[in-house]
């Protein structure tokens, strides 16, 4: 796939790094961080340090591999952010990629990984927004905004408008505190704020620590861009303009409204409210909402997850058209039981890839032919 093909963690890692000289001591964290260290030893001379990802993967042979979890902190989340911050004093370059909030973490002290990663499923299942969320974390956690230190960084990013502090919440890159905002958001939320942890959140991150030189080396938008260059010439294409962001009906209302003949691709990472009742992600869940809009039109629209694993719908996400309602059951019902990936499965419209190595947020793609029923513009 050529949006893959463009965002290739190794490729785009080993060029970034060509200049530089050896020996380097790496620090690697995320969903992409063992084909960053690929890249960094095609590079470099001579490499060693350690990579915190989400699965078993090959890295160098000087590189420690650990596998945190995912997508809320447990155990071995802990062990290795524990790690992180023994080696982060002696790194020399971070590589970091989308997925790292859960992958590596060390709450601040007084805090367990019980509570930090309850109040993490608490933002998710709210619907919260990336900036919350990691303004959150940032005053729950030692390894988030700017905690491992100033580390000159290369980013492989999965938000769009937002800086690069908010991928991986920023483990090298300081941000601005807000210890009265943490609160407020963990009340709205339902958290129980006493006055012992009310004084972490006050006392923990209480000034913008330093932050790392930044080099971006790719986002959504460098893939969806290279999925439109791919596309038949013959065929209209356009990249939606901004970012997919906020709540993921509004968004695919606006998305789908607004397509005009032809093919059109956008990137970006909505707002789902989370459950985990059902068998599904982010992307099944859009999809299969999106084909209860397209139903009996001629129009085909994807959502995938770039780093091939979507929520636990063991799947990238789905491509739907207009007879997807009509090989499954129930939508209205998957729809609210959160398990679109049930359904989808059913209608033989899931998409498996396995984990691709890359995590630069979600794409939506949009046929639409010049001719036949429009799509039903509200939910």
């Amino acid at each position: 796939m050529a949006g893959l093909e463009a965002v290739e963690p190794g490729r785009l890692t080993r060029d970034a790094m060509a200049t530089r000289d050896g020996p380097l001591t790496i620090l690697a964290i995320g969903k992409a961080a063992a084909a960053m260290c690929r890249g960094a030893a095609a590079a470099v001379e001579q490499v060693d340090g350690l990579c915190i990802t989400s699965h078993e993967e090959t890295v160098p042979d000087t590189i420690e591999l650990m596998i945190g979890d995912h997508p809320f902190p447990g155990e071995a989340s802990l062990a290795a952010g524990r790690r992180a911050i023994e080696i982060s004093s002696q790194a020399d370059v971070a590589l970091i990629s989308g997925g790292g909030s859960s992958l590596c973490e060390v709450p601040a002290d007084g805090l367990s990984i019980e509570f930090v990663a309850g109040v993490y499923e608490r933002l998710l299942d709210a619907g919260s927004n990336i900036a919350e969320m990691n303004l959150v974390r940032s005053h729950l956690s030692r390894t988030k905004a700017g905690g491992l230190g100033p580390i000159p960084t290369f980013l492989l990013s999965d938000v769009g408008g937002a800086g690069p502090e908010v991928v991986s919440s920023g483990p090298t890159i300081g941000t601005r505190p807000d210890p009265a905002r943490v609160i407020s958001i963990m009340r709205e939320l339902g958290v129980t704020v006493d006055s012992e942890l009310e004084e972490v959140v006050r006392n923990h991150n209480t000034a913008a620590r330093p932050t790392a030189h930044v080099v971006i080396l790719a986002d959504g938008r460098t893939a969806a861009q290279a999925i439109s260059a791919a596309v038949d010439r013959e065929i209209p294409t356009r990249v939606h303009e901004g970012w997919i962001e906020g709540d993921y009906q509004e968004n695919l209302i606006g998305f789908i409204g607004s397509a005009e003949t032809g093919v059109t691709v956008a990137a970006g990472e909505p707002s789902v409210p989370a459950r985990p009742v059902g068998r599904g992600g982010r992307n099944t869940h859009v999809a299969l909402t999106a084909a209860r809009m397209i139903d009996g039109t001629s129009i085909w629209f994807a959502a995938l997850a770039t780093d091939g694993v979507d929520g636990s719908s063991e799947s990238a996400g789905a491509i739907v058209n207009g007879s997807t309602l009509a090989r499954g059951g129930d939508p209205a019902a998957a729809l609210a039981g959160f398990d679109s990936a049930s359904y989808l499965n059913e209608s033989e419209d899931l998409i498996r890839t396995g984990p691709t190595g890359t995590n630069v947020a979600d794409v939506w793609l949009i046929w639409k032919p010049e001719d036949g029923p429009e799509p039903i513009l509200s939910l």
